[in-house]
């Protein structure tokens, strides 16, 4: 039986040994593939930091984008509302002319009209006394009837009118005049 116990010890040291082998090389393999793995985590991780960092710039600079048109579209609106307000300005002061600059500034309008276009007047009530003398001066005749404007006049020929008032020619020429005051302003 000895010679069995010796067959028995050496194939329970040559399973031992394979068992040993097969570990050995598990835990190789087992290790390459950890390895792998943290290594294919680690690319992951830096793909995935490049790709936040660039999201994030993405994100940044739209914000900044956003915040720039709209500091554009504040001043912009600022400089519009200045416009607005020179013009209102600019038509007070017009119409608060002292009587004889104010009767200058209407006898030039009036120098500008064609009289084929009518040579009757029509004024505001409270420009009837101090334009009455410069009307019939530039060959026009000021009509009985009066017209609520803020300034200027109106000129009449039959059923037809030219309004020559202040609000008539601010409005038709607002944007000439935004130009022209933009640039005396804003340049």
């Amino acid at each position: 039986m000895n010679d069995g116990k010796i067959i028995i010890d050496k194939i329970i040291a040559d399973a031992d040994e394979t068992v040993k082998k097969i570990l050995a090389e598990a835990k190789e393999s087992a290790g390459a593939t950890v390895k792998a793995a943290e290594e294919k985590a680690e690319k992951e991780r830096a793909r995935s930091a490049k790709a936040l960092a660039e999201e994030k710039d993405k994100i940044i600079a739209k914000q900044i984008s956003g915040a720039e048109m709209q500091a554009k579209k504040a001043v912009l609106a600022e400089k519009q509302r200045i416009l607005e307000e020179v013009i209102e300005e600019a038509q007070k002061r017009l119409i608060s002319l002292p009587d004889g600059r104010y009767s200058e500034v209407i006898g030039k309008m009036l120098d500008n009209i064609d009289k084929s276009l009518g040579t009757e007047v029509i004024v505001a009530p409270k420009d009837r006394d101090r334009l009455a003398g410069v009307v019939e001066q530039k060959g026009f005749a000021l009509s009985d009837r009066t017209e609520n404007i803020s300034g200027g006049f109106i000129i009449r020929n039959g059923d037809i009118e030219y309004n020559y008032s202040f609000d008539s020619i601010i409005s038709i020429e607002k944007e000439e005049i935004q130009q022209m005051a933009a640039k005396i302003l804003f340049e």
